[in-house]
C-alpha cells in the first residue's frame, strides 16, 4: 500500500498562507514563558523576589546574634550539630558521644560561589541599563542590597582563600581568541578587606533604619563590617605571633602586622554603630538558662537579632 503526501503539503501550506497572510506578525510574539530585562527592572516585585533568591544563597546558619558570633558552614546549613563538632565543650554526638572530629576532608569548608557574584554583576548592571520606571529611591535601595550580598560573599571567600580575584563587572567572551581580559589576577588580602569596608560604607545610608530583621540594613551592614575588619585585624596581628608567619610574595595572603591596629580601630568604630542601634541583649526570662534558649530561638520580640534566615 502507497501513501502520498502531495495533497497533506499542498493543503498545508495553502493553510499557512492563508493564516499568515492575515497575520503579518504571526511568528513576532513575545515568549510567554520568558521575563525580558526591560521588564525584570522595571518591577519592584520581581527585583524583590530575585533579591530574595540571592538571600537564600548566601552562605549562612540560621541567625547572626547580637550576643554571639556564628561563623557559617557554606556546605551544610545546620546549626548546632556544627557547632557542637568544633566545641570541645560540648557534647557533639559524633560516634561515640564526646567532641571526637579530629579531622575532615579539605572542602569542608569550601566556598567558591563567583556564580553568585556574577549574578549580582549582571543585576547591578541591569538596574543601570534598563530601569526607568522605578524611583530613585526604589533604585539605589535595591542596588545597596545588592552590592551588601556581593560584600558578603567577598568576605567568605577572603576568610578561606585570602586575597581572590574582585570582579565587580561581568566579563564578556568576544571570541577573538584572546582571554587575556578574563584573566583577573587575585587580589592582595588587605585589598579584599578593604574593598568590603569600602562597599559597605558607601551603601550604609542608603540602606537606612532597621525595618526589617531579614534584610540588610544600616546596622547589618556595619555588623559585617565590624567581623570583617575583626578578621583583617586578628590576620595582621596572629599571623606575625605565631611564628608561622604564613604569606606569600605579592600579598595574596597575609596582612602586614602593622596593619592591625587600623583595622581593630575600624571594627570598634562600626561596632559602635551597631551598639548605636535598636537591638539589646535578650532579657525576658529571669531563668538564665532558659533566657539563653530564648534569645537563640525566639525570632519575635526579640531585639537581640540583628539579621537572621527565616525558613
Amino acid at each position: 500500500m502507497k501513501y502520498t503526501l502531495k495533497t497533506l503539503a499542498l493543503g498545508t501550506g495553502l493553510l499557512l498562507g492563508l493564516t499568515t497572510s492575515c497575520q503579518k506578525d504571526f511568528l513576532e510574539r513575545t515568549p510567554p514563558n520568558i521575563i525580558l530585562d526591560a521588564q525584570l527592572w522595571n518591577d519592584p516585585g520581581l527585583i524583590t523576589g530575585l533579591l530574595a533568591n540571592y538571600y537564600d544563597r548566601i552562605p549562612t546558619h540560621t541567625t547572626t546574634y547580637l550576643g554571639a558570633d556564628f561563623n557559617a558552614n557554606p556546605r551544610r546549613r545546620t546549626g548546632w550539630p556544627d557547632f557542637a563538632a568544633y566545641d570541645e565543650a560540648m557534647w557533639s554526638g559524633n560516634g561515640n558521644g564526646p567532641n571526637d572530629l579530629f579531622s575532615f576532608d579539605a572542602f569542608r569548608w569550601e566556598n567558591w560561589n563567583y556564580g553568585l557574584i556574577r549574578d549580582i554583576n549582571l543585576a547591578l548592571e541591569g538596574l543601570d541599563q534598563y530601569s526607568n520606571a522605578l524611583t530613585s529611591a526604589q533604585k539605589e535601595q535595591f542596588k545597596a542590597e545588592f552590592r551588601f550580598l556581593r560584600a558578603y560573599t567577598y568576605f567568605e571567600l577572603g576568610k578561606r582563600y585570602g586575597g581572590v580575584p574582585l570582579v565587580t563587572s561581568q566579563l564578556v567572551y568576544n571570541f577573538n581568541g584572546d582571554t587575556t581580559p578574563l584573566q583577573v589576577a587575585r587580589s592582595k588580602e588587605t585589598e579584599l578587606y578593604d574593598f568590603v569596608a569600602s562597599e559597605l560604607d558607601a551603601i550604609k545610608g542608603t540602606l537606612g533604619n532597621a525595618g526589617s530583621a531579614t534584610r540588610a540594613n544600616r546596622y547589618t551592614a556595619m555588623a559585617l563590617k565590624c567581623r570583617a575588619m575583626l578578621y583583617a585585624a586578628s590576620i595582621a596581628k596572629y599571623n606575625a605571633q605565631s611564628g608561622l608567619n604564613i604569606q606569600t610574595s605579592g600579598g595574596e595572603v597575609g596582612i602586614p602586622a602593622n596593619l592591625a591596629n587600623a583595622y581593630y580601630q575600624k571594627s570598634l568604630d562600626a561596632a559602635k554603630e551597631v551598639l548605636a542601634g535598636p537591638y539589646s541583649l535578650y532579657r525576658a526570662n529571669p531563668n538564665l538558662g532558659e533566657n539563653f534558649y530564648e534569645a537563640l530561638t525566639k525570632k519575635t520580640a526579640n531585639a537581640e537579632i540583628i539579621w537572621r534566615k527565616t525558613s
